[in-house]
């Protein structure tokens, strides 16, 4: 169980990192609210295939975050307000 939390925890984190790396505010801002959402929607998970099914789908996410992220990078835009 340590381990899957663990390996939770790190991916949790990979995706909050990824998510930042989108460089218009908006885009930003929805993957790191979308990564909170989902974690938070699957906390009471405690069947292990679901978890399991659970990790696998977050790395999935984590790799098309990574993808679109280095795609934002390509075609930079101007600040935003918020910002």
């Amino acid at each position: 169980m340590a381990s899957s939390r663990a390996t939770t925890l790190a991916l949790y984190r990979s995706l909050l990192r990824a998510g930042s790396g989108f460089t218009n505010y908006n885009f930003r801002m929805y993957a790191l609210r979308s990564v909170r959402d989902r974690f938070r929607a699957n906390v009471g998970l405690s069947d292990a295939e679901a978890i399991t099914t659970a990790l696998h789908d977050g790395r999935q996410q984590l790799e098309l975050l990574k993808r679109q992220a280095t795609i934002s990078e390509l075609f930079p835009q101007g600040k935003h307000a918020m910002e």
